[in-house]
């Protein structure tokens, strides 16, 4: 009897213990119609589950492990209106509701402290909202109206703080929920006043400028704790990444290079952020157009992939990846191009070391009379390029990357490019295919007076003015 008595209340604790997530959604006017549950997570809208309304609009979600946190939305398919709710800790509540345009202004909860006040966040918002654009519109009516414009600015700042302290009410009340973690990362970085002495006002401002640019550049990240998965489940966050890496850092690869290295280190302390900022910034980097930006992509499959620190990443990958970043190596802009050696010229007898090129510039251009693309762009190289900035001493170092000598002698004559040091590799000794990374032509590149490459696989088009920028720039 005991035994019986005992087995019976252990299976009613384990019954009650079952719904750890019990939202019930009562929505008007939507009856036995699907209702979406979506999250946020690099800048998309994904599905997470799926359920149908009742034949009074009412639909449960319910499991017995709690999803993770962060920003979701409950997504109507059959009205196209959605809005948005937070997961915390605490995932069992009620939510009111109907599908009409501005759904979310007329949302109810019952059950749930924090989910309370997100909506009302939202609902607040929206008002305010409201206010900024009559604000707007007030502001250009009163064109040339000094006094009424700076009236209208005053209420903006208003407004501004009492969001801002709204805000920071909200955040000081759920330390460490889900909530105060949202509203944190929306937060500007507070740059303080620096007073500097300076010589001249100009030097003061220009050194205080500075000053806010580091500050900002140091803390951007003080609001978006990268160890925090639950960060990733925002809408803002991959926004907020990116920016970092395209508006805030300068586009040189050695500062880029160093910012993925610390960005990846603060997100280590999570296994799930750890991944996908490792992830993310590869394939930014990967894709980036910016030259010169494969030196961060290096640096990210040196440090983490090819180190062996990235336990999700499957063999093949590694193995493409390091092969890949092989080829890259030579190339990385500020390093220095591989000598290529007593290549045989167009003039049979004569023979070009590249690092015996005396030149301020060398422009190193990889190229074949078959390809179409040469055949448009290495005469528009004699016409922008040699033409103008020959006088200025500036040498074409011109590879034939194919073996038959008619064609090649042919298309040199045919162009007038006999001044080129034009070379080829009969006999396939320098390597230079590997070492340059070439797949495809034309492929160029641009050394400086110590053959150390500055600029690679850029347009013709722009070559001109590279070159004027150095040339004016030389320190």
């Amino acid at each position: 009897m005991k035994k019986l008595l005992i087995a019976f209340v252990l299976m009613f604790f384990s019954v009650g213990m079952i719904a750890q997530v019990d939202v019930k959604i009562n929505v008007a006017n939507y009856a036995q119609s699907p209702v979406i549950l979506g999250y946020y997570y690099n800048n998309q809208m994904l599905v997470k589950d799926t359920v149908v309304t009742d034949v009074n609009g009412v639909a449960v979600l319910r499991k017995d492990k709690n999803y993770d946190e962060g920003i979701y939305l409950i997504f109507f398919p059959k009205n196209q209106c959605y809005f948005d709710i937070i997961m915390g800790d605490d995932q069992s509540y009620e939510l009111s509701c109907d599908t009409m345009p501005g759904a979310s202004k007329r949302v109810k909860v019952k059950g749930c402290k924090m989910m309370e006040q997100f909506v009302g966040y939202q609902q607040y918002l929206g008002t305010k909202q409201e206010e900024y654009k009559a604000l707007s519109e007030e502001f250009k009516r009163l064109e040339g109206d000094s006094v009424g414009q700076q009236r209208v600015r005053d209420r903006y700042k208003a407004i501004d703080k009492e969001v801002k302290d709204r805000n920071d009410g909200i955040i000081s009340e759920n330390k460490g929920n889900c909530l105060a973690l949202f509203l944190d990362g929306l937060r500007d970085i507070e740059i303080p006043d620096f007073n500097i002495e300076a010589s001249s006002e100009a030097e003061r401002d220009s050194l205080v400028r500075q000053k806010k640019y580091y500050y900002y550049r140091e803390h951007y990240f003080d609001n978006l704790p990268l160890s925090d998965n639950r960060i990733l489940r925002t809408p803002y966050f991959v926004t907020k990444l990116d920016k970092y890496f395209t508006d805030v850092i300068p586009q040189i690869p050695d500062s880029v290079s160093a910012e993925c290295i610390r960005v990846i280190n603060m997100a280590s302390g999570d296994d799930e952020t750890y991944r996908y900022v490792v992830s993310h910034l590869y394939n930014m980097m990967n894709q980036s157009k910016v030259m010169g930006m494969d030196a961060a992509l290096v640096a990210i499959a040196d440090n983490y992939y090819l180190a062996g620190k990235c336990p999700w990443a499957e063999q093949k990958f590694i193995d493409d990846l390091r092969e890949q970043v092989g080829n890259i190596r030579y190339t990385l802009i500020g390093h220095k191009a591989v000598d290529l050696k007593k290549m045989p010229s167009v003039n049979q007898g004569e023979y070009f070391t590249l690092s015996e090129v005396d030149a301020p510039f060398t422009i190193l251009v990889f190229w074949e009379p078959s390809c179409g693309h040469c055949k448009k762009e290495v005469p528009q190289l004699k016409k922008e390029v040699w033409d103008k900035y020959a006088s200025k001493g500036v040498k074409i170092f011109a590879v034939y990357c194919q073996v038959e000598y008619e064609p090649w002698q042919q298309f040199i004559e045919e162009n007038q490019l006999e001044e080129w040091m034009n070379v080829y590799d009969p006999y396939r000794r320098t390597n230079f295919r590997t070492y340059y990374n070439i797949k495809s032509t034309p492929q160029i590149y641009i050394l400086d007076k110590d053959k150390t490459i500055i600029a690679k696989r850029i347009g013709v088009d722009q070559i001109g003015g590279f070159l004027d920028f150095m040339m004016s720039n030389k320190n």
